[in-house]
């Protein structure tokens, strides 16, 4: 699997390195490995990822893949793309597909949206579908609000098998300092997480974060990187996970990550978010991004 995997993620990186710097808005590509020793148990997990946004005149294409070995549990492949069309300046229709394998599992995702931005604001719908027998469509709405140049707010909320999703993002980046927060609630259960990185301007950086887990769990890491090539960096970080069973544990992670620019649409932005907030959790959720 991991071979099929990273030769999925050939194509997106060949994509990035050849086009037009101008029309490639997002590039991101990874590799990361997360230890968790604690409550005798010891895990193991290995995470690659990339992610390609492109814009070509009124098109757009977002595209993503990402693979999770979770030790003894098995391995997580997914894949997502999304192509959108701006009818206008300010209103862009798209359609995606999300396709996620755990352990010859499968599930697939079809979703069709359209999103219109005016001055700081962007609103959209969303509507998806999944082939899992007995699974109702999710009806989706979204918004985004860009309070500054350098920090960006945006709420999202889906219903599904009359279950509503509520979730709140925050987007910091102002280029030596980045933060980005997530608050997520959905049948009686809370998730809230940020992660942040400070550049120190001479090569290093440090950073931290913390993810709660509906009060199961608490994660709180620090983590200090050295940026090896232009927006290339490899960072380490240490951890504790406190689990209200008792079973606490110790995390250590090694990661290398590029990431440059931003995506297009609203709605990538928002996952990206999501999944950075999570720290080193980010890579086990399956999504695109690091």
């Amino acid at each position: 699997m991991i071979f099929k995997t990273t030769a999925l993620a050939l194509p997106l990186l060949a994509m990035g390195s050849l086009a037009n710097a101008q029309s490639v808005e997002y590039l991101s590509y990874g590799a990361s490995y997360t230890n968790l020793d604690g409550g005798g148990t010891d895990v193991d997990v290995f995470g690659l990822g990339a992610s390609l946004d492109y814009r070509n005149n009124e098109f757009v294409f977002n595209g993503g893949i990402s693979y999770t070995d979770l030790d003894g549990s098995g391995d997580l492949t997914a894949l997502n793309f999304r192509l959108g069309y701006f009818v206008t300046r300010e209103l862009a229709v798209y359609a995606g597909y999300n396709y996620a394998d755990f352990n010859s599992d499968d599930v697939s995702t079809f979703d069709i949206g359209g999103e219109y931005a005016f001055g700081a604001y962007t609103v959209g719908l969303n509507y998806s579908e999944s082939d899992v027998d007995g699974t109702d469509s999710a009806q989706s709405i979204y918004g985004g609000y860009q309070v500054s140049e350098d920090l960006e707010l945006s709420v999202f909320v889906s219903d599904q098998d009359n279950d509503t999703l509520v979730s709140l993002a925050a987007d910091y980046d102002r280029g030596d300092t980045e933060l980005f927060a997530t608050y997520t609630t959905v049948d009686n259960v809370d998730i809230f997480a940020f992660n942040g990185n400070y550049d120190l301007n001479n090569g290093f950086r440090v950073g931290g974060g913390y993810v709660d887990l509906d009060g199961d769990f608490d994660l709180f890491t620090v983590s200090g990187g050295y940026e090896v090539a232009d927006s290339l960096w490899v960072d380490v970080s240490f951890g504790q996970l406190d689990a209200n069973t008792g079973s606490d544990a110790d995390l250590i992670g090694l990661a290398i990550s590029y990431e440059t620019g931003r995506e297009t649409l609203l709605v990538d932005r928002i996952e990206t978010v999501r999944v950075q907030s999570l720290g080193v959790l980010g890579p086990i959720t399956g999504v695109s991004s690091f």
